[in-house]
């Protein structure tokens, strides 16, 4: 396991930001924690700091301006060392849930919320 790890939210939820941002602070870790309410806004992020390589991305799927099905299609296309994604989402509809197992970048889906047992397991899991 990684003693500091990259990690991005794509959430518009600011609820679930904060919740989850806390449950990281519970934690006890000094992982470099980014937060974006949409997809766009993190690939122009992306973009703009290409020093920076996320080791682990939770992204919603509905979205406003970028869902996150457009931000994995977007993410794919860029000229970086690939994070573990996991889809975090409040749908349970078994043709997300199979999209997101199609989806070569998408290493689990979760339904919301995020709890601590969760995201020690996911950190862990980080080389």
């Amino acid at each position: 396991m990684k003693e500091k790890v990259t990690i991005c939210i794509v959430d518009d939820d600011e609820i679930f930001q904060f919740i989850t941002k806390k449950t990281f602070e519970r934690l006890n870790r000094t992982d470099d924690l980014y937060i974006f309410s949409n997809g766009e806004e993190a690939i122009q992020f992306f973009q703009s700091h290409t020093e920076l390589h996320p080791d682990v991305i939770f992204v919603d799927i509905n979205m406003p301006i970028m869902d996150g099905w457009d931000f994995m299609d977007a993410l794919e296309t860029m000229n970086m060392k690939y994070p573990q994604v996991f889809i975090v989402s409040s749908s349970i509809d078994d043709k997300d849930l199979s999209k997101a197992k199609a989806m070569p970048l998408v290493k689990d889906y979760i339904t919301k919320p995020l709890d601590e047992q969760t995201i020690r397991y996911i950190l862990n899991s980080v080389n």
